[in-house]
């Protein structure tokens, strides 16, 4: 019929095309035989018009897919019957897309070929597994993974690894640490590299022991020597470490129940609390429900002295660390008012172009969102810390100060048992200073220092996970 041989006319065009993949050309061809096809008032048989149909589809297919779909869906024997012209296209292009997909296909597999060899030869970690590194005060539990990391990818590089250091805007390189120390607390942090990181979750919920300075009369906003002070109440009615002893040791230790702190990485209604407590308001903060949380305590030790590995980790002075912030801040404030007024020029041509009557608005990243960023008064050099006594090598305490030592499981925050302590003493107490002495296997001994932070030690000392 003369429908099907126009439609086989336009097919040979559209197989033309598609072999040099002319897309817009090949759509375009196929417009005058559709109207054709529809406004036509001929009797043609409906399976003519399936034939027809079949064809068009089955030139795009072609064109748009690959040699394999594209002999699946043809069938030689119609293609014949409709056009002899148009059938010997289809099988050259055939052929033609299966040449230019094997000699892609050789070109990928000799790419992935030399890669893979490269890599074979130069590996992107040496070891993978777990170690036990010393926190530094100050630090962030990031602040550490950040500095392992940037170790560990400048190693591999000078060994020769030539391949992505990072994928999708994320480091390539896997690091991780298995629980969150504060900035203020020192001790054993398990870090996991590569596979390692796989295991972190087990020291997350694992067994950890730690060492921690109380001092009773005062409380803070974040239960620690960092916050500022909230309820201060006498003290003197507690007049020895045994009575503290004898009266919260039955009671905290097995299972107990625990409100966290504000300020910690606890999600309340989809948001950290401690976002909650740094960008909303005082009132937000308080209003802010914590639910209590189920947590055990294997072994609790009041004590009034610290062992020397305790004191040579770091522990903050919480007396001295008060003090000095309250002079560095008094020193800026002071500063900050003698300062001179910027010059009326300057301060006229920060003000060029604002619309009279409005204040010009400043554009923050993230919207409106307010954020404060916790001033940093001190490094690991210069924070206050507990010193041994130089005359009797000893570091015995006296009320309001003493320390506990506290076994414990995962999840269990060692600010919420003391402030849950001075509440029991019928007073109010902080902790000024946090050692974690042991998290699961690892001990603070064998942790590794930060002055032997090197990829050859950090692979040395690494539990290795094949």
């Amino acid at each position: 019929p003369q429908s099907a041989q126009l439609a086989a006319n336009h097919l040979h065009v559209v197989v033309s095309h598609a072999s040099h993949n002319n897309s817009f050309i090949m759509v375009a061809s196929l417009i005058p035989t559709f109207r054709f096809l529809f406004r036509s008032k001929n009797n043609q048989s409906s399976i003519q018009k399936y034939h027809i149909i079949r064809f068009f589809a089955l030139a795009i297919v072609m064109s748009l897919s690959c040699a394999t779909v594209t002999k699946a869906f043809i069938n030689p024997t119609i293609m014949k019957r409709a056009c002899p012209v148009t059938a010997a296209a289809v099988k050259d292009c055939a052929n033609k897309r299966v040449m230019l997909a094997s000699s892609s296909n050789d070109l990928s597999t000799t790419t992935e070929t030399a890669a893979d060899s490269n890599e074979s030869t130069t590996p992107l970690y040496l070891a993978e597994g777990l170690i036990a590194v010393h926190k530094p005060l100050t630090w962030t539990c990031n602040d550490v993974v950040s500095y392992i990391r940037n170790i560990l990818s400048r190693d591999a590089q000078s060994r020769g690894f030539e391949g992505k250091m990072r994928k999708r805007g994320k480091p390539l390189m896997k690091v991780g640490h298995g629980g969150t120390l504060d900035p203020l607390a020192s001790g054993v942090l398990v870090i996991g590299i590569g596979k390692g990181t796989s295991k972190l979750q087990s020291y997350l919920e694992g067994d950890k022991q730690y060492t921690a300075m109380v001092e009773l009369g005062y409380e803070t906003t974040t239960l620690d020597a960092e916050g500022d002070i909230v309820k201060t109440m006498d003290w003197k009615h507690v007049t020895s470490i045994d009575s503290i002893r004898e009266t919260v040791v039955p009671k905290f230790t097995g299972k107990i129940q625990q409100v966290p702190p504000l300020y910690s990485a606890i999600r309340v209604d989809g948001k950290r609390l401690y976002e909650i407590a740094r960008n909303g308001d005082e009132k937000d903060a308080q209003d802010v429900e914590i639910p209590m949380r189920d947590v055990e305590v294997y072994k609790l030790e009041v004590e009034k002295s610290l062992s020397d590995s305790v004191i040579k980790s770091g522990v903050v002075d919480g007396k001295k660390y008060k003090e000095t912030v309250k002079e560095m801040e008094a020193a800026a404030a002071s500063a900050a008012a003698a300062a001179p007024p910027p010059p009326e020029d300057e301060q006229e041509s920060n003000d060029e172009g604002a619309t009279p009557g409005k204040k010009k608005k400043k554009k923050r990243r993230g919207g409106n969102k307010k954020r404060t960023e916790k001033k940093k008064y001190f490094d690991e050099s210069t924070v206050p810390t507990v010193q041994c006594d130089s005359t009797t090598d000893t570091t015995s305490f006296e009320l309001p100060l003493f320390t506990l030592n506290v076994s414990c499981g995962g999840g269990t925050y060692i600010r919420s048992i003391v402030r849950d302590i001075g509440y029991e003493m019928d007073t109010v107490a902080t902790m000024t200073g946090l050692v974690r002495t042991k998290q699961g296997p690892f001990l603070l001994e064998d942790a590794l220092r930060r002055e032997d932070w090197n990829a050859d030690k950090i692979y040395e000392a690494m539990t290795k996970i094949e």
